[in-house]
C-alpha cells in the first residue's frame, strides 16, 4: 500500500546583523525598522536609544531662538523670543514692542536684528562709553520737520552739485550720522521726494531721485549727495516746504534675513526683490553711489513669496516654494542671478548646512541642495510635513516637523550613512549649535542635546517578514545578542499578521550576551517584531527560529 509522504515543517533561520534606521515603505529592507521611538544612528551598524536632553532654562511660550554669535562659551540661558517679547541671556528686554507672527533673526556683529518688526538689539557695548543700550531698537530711523529748506548749488567750474536739507532746531545730528541714506518723502515738490522702488510696479524717472546719502550733519544741516537712476548725480528743486517732511533711514518690508559678507541680505516680503545693505551696515539699504560698499537690490520674475534665505559658500541662497534663486558675486558690481533651479523649500527654518550641503523640507519632502540640482533625501519617509524647523550638530539634520494631522515629529538624518531616525513627538520651535553642541528649545524651555541624566522609554519595530514566500510560517524562538546597562531592560513582544504585540520576554541589565525568547507558536502569514525598553541598551543582533510549511489561504 502507498502511503503518501508526510510534509514536516522545515525550521529556518534568519539573522539580522546590522541595523539602518527607519523605513515607512510598504515593502522594505529586513535590516530597517518600519516604526520606532526615541532611537538614533550613534552605534550604526548596531540599534541604540538617543542620548539624553539636559534641561537648561524654563521660559513659557518660547516661539523663536537665538544664537548671539559674538559670544563665547555654552549656553546657560535663553536668547530669543517668548510670548512676544525678546529676551538676552534669561532677560527681558524692553523697549520698542515685537509684533505676533514668525520671526527672521540674524546677528550682524553684535546687533541681532528681528524681521518683519525691523527692530535690533546690540549687546555689545558701545566703543565710546563701553555700556550697553538694554532695549529693543528701531531699524529705522526717522525725523519729521515742517518748513525745511532744500537747496541745490553748482559748481560752475567742476559741474558737480552739492544739496543741503536745513531747519533751525531740528536736531538733525541726534538721529543721522555721515553714510547713511536716507529716503524723503511728504514734499509738496514731487522732484524732492525720493522714489523708492520696492515693486514691478514701481518706475523711477530719468531725473528721480533714487539715493540720499548724508556727507555732513549738524543740528540744522544735512549735507547730502543725491543720486539717479543710472548713478548720476541729481538735484533738489530749491523751495522751503510749507508741510511737514519725513526724512528717514528706511528699511525695506524684509521677511527673511541672513548675513553674508558683511552684510545683512533679506527677502521682500512681497515677493518680488533680495536685498542687500550696504557694506558692514546693517540699517542702510539705499545707498547708491556706484562704490564697492553700496546697497543693492534685484527685482526678480519669479511668482510667490520667499520662504527663505541663508549664506551658502560664497553666495546667498534664496527660496521661494518651488524654485532657488543663487546669488553670485561679492560687491554691487557683480552681482547677479544668473539662473533659477526648480525645487523650492516651504519653510525657511527648515534650511540647514551640514558639510557644505542644505537640508531642507520641500513640497515633495526632505531634499538636499549642493550648488547643482536638489535631490531628494526622504525617500524612506512617508508621512507628509506641512511646516519644520532644523538644526544639526555637526554630522545630523535634525528636523522637527509638523505633520499633515497637526502632530509633530523630531526626525534625524545622519548624513554619514544616509539613514533617518525618530527621536519623540517634542514640538521643537527652534535650534541652534555651537562648537559641535546642539541646543533646542520648544514652547517652554531650552535644552543642551547629548548631555544630562534624562530617561525615556524607546521603542523600535521590524518590517512584516513574510521570508518572500507563500507558505506559513510561524516564530518558536528568538535570540537577541545586547548589551544592557545596569537597571535597563527590553521587552520583547510579537505581532503574527498585524494582529496585536503579544509579550514574550524580558531582558533585564546583565552587561553584554545573548538571550533566548521562547515564542508561543502560532501560524501566520507575516510576523513582526517590537523591542521596547528603558535605560541605556545596545542591540546587536537579532535571530529568529521559525517554522514553514503549508500554504497560505486566500481570507
Amino acid at each position: 500500500m502507498y502511503l503518501p509522504p508526510i510534509n514536516t515543517p522545515k525550521e529556518g533561520v534568519v539573522l539580522t546583523k546590522s541595523f539602518y534606521g527607519l523605513d515607512e515603505g510598504t515593502k522594505i529592507d529586513d535590516r530597517s525598522f518600519s516604526a520606532m521611538k526615541n532611537m538614533s544612528s550613534d552605534a550604526l551598524p548596531a540599534a541604540v536609544p538617543r542620548k539624553p536632553r539636559r534641561k537648561i532654562a524654563e521660559i513659557a511660550n518660547i516661539t523663536a531662538l537665538c544664537l548671539p554669535a559674538y559670544t563665547a562659551g555654552g549656553l546657560t540661558s535663553f536668547t530669543g523670543i517668548a510670548g512676544n517679547a525678546f529676551y538676552y541671556n534669561g532677560k527681558k528686554i524692553t523697549g520698542e514692542p515685537l509684533t505676533a507672527g514668525k520671526k527672521s533673526i540674524a546677528d550682524f556683529g553684535g546687533k541681532i536684528c528681528i524681521f518683519p518688526d525691523k527692530l535690533y538689539y546690540d549687546y555689545l557695548p558701545d566703543p565710546d562709553t563701553g555700556e550697553v543700550a538694554e532695549t529693543l531698537q528701531k531699524l529705522e530711523k526717522t525725523c519729521v520737520v515742517t518748513g525745511a529748506v532744500f537747496r541745490t548749488t553748482k559748481n560752475d567750474i567742476s559741474g558737480a552739485y552739492s544739496a543741503s536739507i536745513s531747519k533751525t532746531g531740528a536736531n538733525f545730528d541726534e538721529t543721522f550720522a555721515v553714510g547713511d541714506s536716507i529716503v524723503i518723502s511728504g514734499c509738496g515738490t514731487e522732484k524732492n521726494n525720493t522714489k523708492i522702488v520696492e515693486s514691478r510696479k514701481d518706475i523711477a524717472a530719468a531725473d528721480d531721485i533714487i539715493s540720499v546719502v548724508v556727507e555732513a550733519v549738524t543740528a540744522s544741516r544735512l549735507d547730502v549727495r543725491l543720486y539717479d537712476k543710472k548713478g548720476a548725480l541729481a538735484a533738489f528743486q530749491n523751495t522751503t516746504e510749507s508741510g511737514a517732511v519725513t526724512i528717514a533711514v528706511h528699511i525695506p518690508d524684509m521677511n527673511h534675513v541672513c548675513v553674508h559678507n558683511n552684510r545683512l541680505w533679506g527677502t521682500a516680503a512681497n515677493g518680488e526683490s533680495i536685498y542687500a545693505s550696504r557694506l558692514g551696515d546693517c540699517q542702510n539699504f539705499y545707498s547708491f553711489q556706484g562704490l564697492g560698499d553700496d546697497s543693492w537690490y534685484s527685482l526678480l520674475g519669479t511668482d510667490g513669496d520667499f520662504t527663505g534665505i541663508c549664506s551658502y559658500r560664497n553666495a546667498v541662497v534664496a527660496f521661494k516654494r518651488d524654485c532657488i534663486h543663487h546669488v553670485y558675486g561679492d560687491s554691487p558690481t557683480n552681482f547677479s542671478i544668473p539662473k533659477q533651479i526648480y525645487g523650492g523649500c516651504m519653510d525657511g527654518d527648515s534650511i540647514t548646512q551640514i558639510g557644505g550641503i542644505l537640508y531642507y523640507l520641500s513640497p515633495s519632502g526632505f531634499s538636499a541642495y549642493g550648488g547643482g540640482e536638489p535631490y531628494s533625501i526622504g525617500e524612506r519617509l512617508r508621512t507628509k510635513h506641512t511646516a519644520c524647523c532644523a538644526g544639526t550638530d555637526g554630522i545630523k539634520y535634525y528636523a522637527s516637523a509638523t505633520r499633515e494631522d497637526g502632530l509633530h515629529e523630531l526626525l534625524v538624518f545622519d548624513t554619514r550613512y544616509g539613514v533617518w531616525h525618530k527621536e519623540d513627538n517634542t514640538p521643537f520651535v527652534g535650534f541652534v549649535s555651537r562648537d559641535g553642541k546642539l541646543y533646542g528649545a520648544d514652547q517652554q524651555a531650552l535644552f543642551l542635546f547629548g548631555e544630562g541624566e534624562e530617561t525615556f522609554p524607546w521603542c523600535v519595530v521590524s518590517k512584516r517578514f513574510t521570508y518572500d514566500i507563500t507558505q506559513h510560517k510561524g516564530v518558536n524562538c528568538i535570540y537577541l545578542r545586547a548589551e544592557v546597562a545596569e537597571g535597563a531592560r527590553i521587552r520583547v513582544s510579537l505581532s503574527h499578521d498585524d494582529g496585536p504585540f503579544t509579550h514574550c520576554g524580558e531582558i533585564t541589565g546583565s552587561g553584554f550576551s545573548v538571550r533566548r525568547i521562547p515564542v508561543r507558536f502560532r501560524k501566520c502569514d507575516s510576523f513582526r517584531l517590537m523591542c521596547e525598553g528603558e535605560g541605556e541598551a545596545v542591540i546587536h543582533d537579532i535571530e529568529f527560529i521559525s517554522y514553514n510549511g503549508g500554504k497560505t489561504n486566500e481570507k
